[in-house]
């Protein structure tokens, strides 16, 4: 696909996704603005950690080289949580990711994909101490089952990202409930 095309195309689920928002119902929006809020203060917990270790700096000095393989890690519940926060910056699939500028994530860490969010590098890794490193695998662990809910809950939902998840509804609705997988 071409960039123009997939620029296109995210616009296009972009809006799609906005508009299955606006019409969802009321216990729905709840429950997934209730997982949302679960995964929103992990991730905020994560990012002290990673902040803690001198992330920011490390990551600097690599020129976020990590960052640049980000390409398709947007995934439902990402675009869902910034729409829902009126957080979603404008996509640019020119770079090798397209929320990545020249000053670093143009997302906020709450709505950060989870590959973006979890992984932390050896030198990083290297800064906490043991007991960080045990509580960032934690909560990485706890984090991952919340997604995986998510997932499991939406048909339009993948850890792939939504731009691959997408492709296999061929318009269908992003947030149709998955009926191949039970309820808790």
């Amino acid at each position: 696909m071409l960039i123009s095309e997939r620029n296109k195309h995210w616009e296009t689920l972009v809006n799609q996704l906005r508009r299955e928002l606006s019409s969802i119902g009321e216990d729905e929006r709840e429950w997934l603005q209730q997982r949302i809020a679960l995964i929103q203060r992990l991730q905020q917990d994560l990012h002290t950690l990673f902040s803690q270790a001198g992330g920011h700096d490390i990551c600097q000095a690599c020129s976020g080289s990590c960052c640049g393989h980000g390409h398709n890690h947007m995934t439902l519940l990402n675009v869902a949580a910034a729409l829902l926060a009126q957080q979603l910056p404008q996509a640019d699939f020119n770079s090798t990711c397209p929320f990545l500028t020249h000053s670093g994530c143009s997302l906020d860490v709450s709505v950060r994909p989870f590959n973006c969010i979890t992984f932390i590098c050896e030198q990083i890794e290297a800064h906490m101490s043991t007991e960080q490193v045990a509580e960032f695998y934690r909560m990485e662990k706890i984090l991952r089952a919340h997604y995986t809910e998510v997932d499991c809950r939406y048909v339009g939902s993948s850890p792939r990202g939504l731009l691959i998840g997408a492709q296999r509804l061929n318009g269908s609705p992003l947030l149709a409930r998955n009926t191949s997988f039970l309820e808790n």
